[in-house]
């Protein structure tokens, strides 16, 4: 799988989650990549990032969850 379909793929799950209203509950960055778990009500969710380029998209989508949450 050539490296653009891997980040697309990638972005594309990642942004299905959160357009269903899942919150990034958790990053834990390792050697492979970065596994995520996403919240909604009850239900969690995991994600494994591996890319570089999904890991900076991923990191820009929290900073906006975090800038949406009142203080």
């Amino acid at each position: 799988m050539s490296e653009y379909v891997q980040v697309a793929a990638e972005i594309t799950q990642l942004d299905a989650f959160l357009n269903k209203q899942y919150l990034i509950e958790s990053i834990i960055e390792n050697l492979d990549g970065a596994q995520v778990v996403l919240g909604f009500e009850n239900h969690q969710t995991d994600l494994c990032i591996t890319t570089a380029e999904a890991r900076k998209y991923l990191s820009v989508k929290l900073q906006e969850q975090l800038s949406k949450q009142p203080q």
